[in-house]
């Protein structure tokens, strides 16, 4: 595991607890939990935001949640005019191109406003931190990036309003698919570990691309991607029982599919597809010669999930979208209360 470096880094502040949001009875539901009128333009660099939501009137009260809006985004092939050495195959844009580019993917994310995004197809940690300050006020002071294993050079970045607590690459992970000897993949891109703290209790989010279809495609290693992805998230929440998990990017594969499902699982720790809240004429991120499919994914932990606001998540197919990239994000709204 790589703990690469941070813009605007602290120590890992994790909060231990004893059961999750849903776990006790009497505990804070996301229905208990009003957060209209609550938004994220009160965050500041320093990681506090603006009003949380109030408790509402349930048995034994509960603890106010705190606004988080996640973004997840496939960019596509946000590359700078500067071939760094990174990736031998890496593509070098023009200046103008560059900026017309960043231009476009800072108008999404101001429209859309997340507290926190995970942005896949980012060539740099340089890239993010331009968007920051050339398209976003620096509203986002809290950037990751690690150059991962894609040749290009499409790797998996990380926008934040909050301070982030910890990074932890997994681009050197070795694995197999579940039940086979061999053969021994890698993360194609990565497996980004991203800790932050709301509202007292550990976020994590884990950021993925999973391997693409094609001419050349390997599912197998899809799968094993997959697979590793969700024993990271498993590591977590065993670390931590009260963390409030997603693992969430592009992954390359539909709803029903072995990776979405290993990513899943099933029974009490089964995390739950958000988009699945999206009006099924909506619930798609790239549109594959016609074929609307969604391939982008945002998979909430049973802690999490339990404070989703089911009416937040979106994904929009708007002109800005369309301008930025081949791919829509998925935005969801998570009212995070105290573990």
């Amino acid at each position: 595991m790589t703990r690469p470096f941070l813009a605007a880094p602290r120590p890992r502040l994790w909060i231990a607890g004893l059961a999750g949001i849903l776990a006790a009875a009497g505990g804070c539901r996301v229905e208990d939990v009003d957060t209209s009128g609550a938004t994220s333009s009160g965050s500041t660099s320093s990681g506090t935001a603006g009003g949380g939501g109030e408790a509402g009137g349930g048995a034994g009260g509960c603890a106010p949640g705190e606004p988080l809006k996640v973004m997840n985004w496939n960019t596509r092939n946000f590359f700078n005019a500067f071939y760094d050495g990174a990736a031998p195959d890496q593509t070098v844009v023009s200046q103008s191109q560059y900026e017309a580019k960043r231009a476009a993917v800072g108008a999404v994310i101001k429209a859309l406003d997340p507290d926190v995004m995970v942005l896949q197809e980012v060539e740099n940690i340089g890239i993010l931190q331009d968007l920051n300050e050339s398209e976003l006020g620096g509203a986002y002071p809290n950037a990751a990036l690690v150059d991962g294993n894609d040749t290009r050079g499409i790797d998996v970045g990380a926008l934040s309003k909050l301070p982030f607590d910890e990074v932890v690459s997994h681009k050197d992970d070795t694995f197999t698919k579940v039940g086979t000897p061999g053969p021994v993949y890698k993360f194609a891109r990565d497996a980004v570990e991203l800790h932050l703290t709301r509202n007292g209790r550990h976020v994590a989010l884990i950021g993925v691309h999973f391997r693409a279809k094609g001419q050349s495609d390997d599912p197998d290693k899809r799968l094993a991607e997959a697979q590793r992805a969700r024993a990271i998230a498993d590591a977590v929440a065993a670390a931590d029982p009260t963390a409030a998990i997603a693992v969430l990017g592009d992954f390359n594969d539909v709803p029903g599919s072995a990776p979405v499902q290993a990513v899943l699982g099933s029974g009490e720790a089964a995390f739950d597809d958000v988009a699945g809240q999206v009006p099924a004429a909506d619930r798609w991120t790239f549109d594959f010669n016609g074929v609307l499919e969604l391939i982008d994914h945002q998979a909430a932990s049973p802690v999490f999930r339990g404070m989703l606001d089911p009416a937040s998540v979106r994904i929009p197919h708007d002109g800005l979208v369309e301008e930025a990239g081949d791919h829509a994000p998925i935005l969801a709204t998570y009212s995070v209360t105290p573990p």
